[in-house]
């Protein structure tokens, strides 16, 4: 078979899809509402902005193929107060039926309608640009053997580059996870997992150059840490890299009249948190879908962050966690100066264009969305939430922030593009009141 025939055949089998996207966001202040920029995947740039972004991608054709092949390019350019061209997400993903290989950047599955204000994860929300690597996972939730019907299993085995401006040049991040579902009765689910990150290798512009090698590697991805300070890293007096882990419990339920999901995400980086002594820190979710399409409410969320513990007074040698923040890797738990977890830890301003980790990282927070049609056209979307951050234990800070937020949705197919409209704010006195909105217009098809 020839090239020519081999790719007439592949464009055919796999379609190219397209999307164009013109966006605008614009605010009452010099910068954007704190909802205009958050769980954007990093591609809102924080000024009044206008953004061209195109997109050809192709999915999974046939789940019951024993080979499998989608792939997507997406690439923005905008005008702000800085212009920039980004790749938003650039991977090849190759399946079977059971496993699935992501090559580049491929940003996470938007979980819960979005409605979730950290897509149901304290550590991993959907806040910052993807990471570009190899992801190696289950496609779905895989039957033991042994347990017949009643125990499932998913997993995951990733290593990723962190390619932007940092503290540890050429960084890496190792990322494993395991989650088992039990079915408890027909309509009653229980998940539980761990996810378990690793900023590992790179060179520090104040420690220096990090270990690599296969042997420091294993002690990375284990935690292993061998008690001694040594010139090679100072990492070596505890766990090596920068260790991000998250315990998830989750209970789903699947009725005639509705589906519900009860979700807890519990944040730890050491030994106190592993053993929950930081308890009750954790994104706590109730998610609902009513099953009744094109309803005022289809769907609705309430969820409570707490991270006001930290591990004090249990912590071991009198220690504070400091969530997302590390000696070492002082960039912390970010990413192109945004940070990957719950959008509300947020970041210190950059020197250098250098993100110096995280400044606020202690805060409640409530959010309540909802979702729903007001037409057979027309659907909406919206959240309020309320955050309060007391400040560190020995620096009060009492300051608290209020933002609601409306998404309204139009798709006509009188009209030949799709039309995204909304709205938001920030009120309190965290940041200073602002008021945004934003006028999107999308394109799709298939060529």
């Amino acid at each position: 078979m020839n090239l020519t025939l081999f790719f007439s055949i592949f464009f055919e089998v796999h379609a190219q899809n397209y999307a164009i996207e013109l966006n605008s966001n614009i605010s009452s202040k010099e910068t954007l509402p704190f909802f205009l920029t958050s769980n954007k995947f990093g591609a809102i740039p924080n000024s009044d902005n206008i953004i061209l972004n195109t997109a050809i991608f192709s999915d999974f054709k046939n789940n019951n193929n024993t080979f499998n092949i989608a792939y997507k390019a997406s690439i923005s350019g905008f005008i702000a107060d800085k212009n920039e061209v980004l790749i938003n997400e650039l991977y090849t993903s190759i399946a079977t039926k059971n496993l699935q290989l992501d090559l580049g950047s491929k940003n996470e599955e938007i979980l819960f309608e979005g409605l979730s204000v950290s897509n149901g994860n304290i550590i991993n929300s959907i806040n910052t640009r993807a990471f570009p690597g190899i992801n190696l996972k289950t496609r779905s939730y895989l039957t033991l053997p042994i347990a017949k019907n009643w125990l499932k299993v998913k997993a995951n085995y990733a290593e990723y580059f962190l390619n932007d401006k940092r503290a540890v040049e050429n960084a890496h991040l190792h990322y494993k996870s395991l989650y088992l579902k039990s079915k408890l009765s027909t309509k009653l689910n229980l998940i539980t997992g761990l996810d378990h990150y690793v900023v590992w290798g790179g060179t520090s512009e104040e420690f220096g150059k990090q270990p690599t090698g296969f042997n420091n590697y294993l002690k990375y991805i284990t935690g292993q840490g061998d008690g001694i300070n040594t010139d090679e890293s100072i990492n070596s007096s505890n766990a090596w890299g920068n260790h991000v882990g998250n315990y998830l419990i989750q209970l789903d339920y699947a009725g005639e009249k509705t589906n519900w999901s009860f979700y807890v995400s519990h944040p730890f980086e050491d030994r106190s948190g592993r053993e929950f002594s930081n308890y009750p820190d954790a994104l706590y979710g109730f998610f609902i879908d009513l099953k009744k399409p094109k309803s005022f409410i289809t769907h609705f969320i309430t969820e409570f962050q707490y991270t006001k513990h930290q591990g004090k007074n249990t912590s071991e040698n009198g220690l504070i966690d400091n969530y997302f923040n590390n000696t070492v890797y002082s960039s912390g738990w970010t990413y192109f100066g945004r940070t990957i977890g719950s959008p509300f830890f947020t970041t210190k301003t950059p020197i250098n264009g250098i993100t110096y980790g995280i400044a606020e990282n202690r805060f409640t927070s409530i959010n309540v969305g909802f979702k729903g049609y007001l037409s057979e056209t027309i659907q909406y979307k919206t959240n309020v939430t309320y955050t309060k951050y007391p400040g560190w234990f020995n620096t009060p800070l009492n300051k608290s922030l209020f933002s609601p937020y409306l998404e309204v949705f139009i798709s006509n197919s009188s009209i030949p593009f799709e039309i995204t409209v909304g709205t938001t704010g920030d009120f309190g006195d965290f940041l200073p009141t602002n008021f945004g909105g934003f006028l999107k217009l999308t394109k799709t098809g298939i060529f």
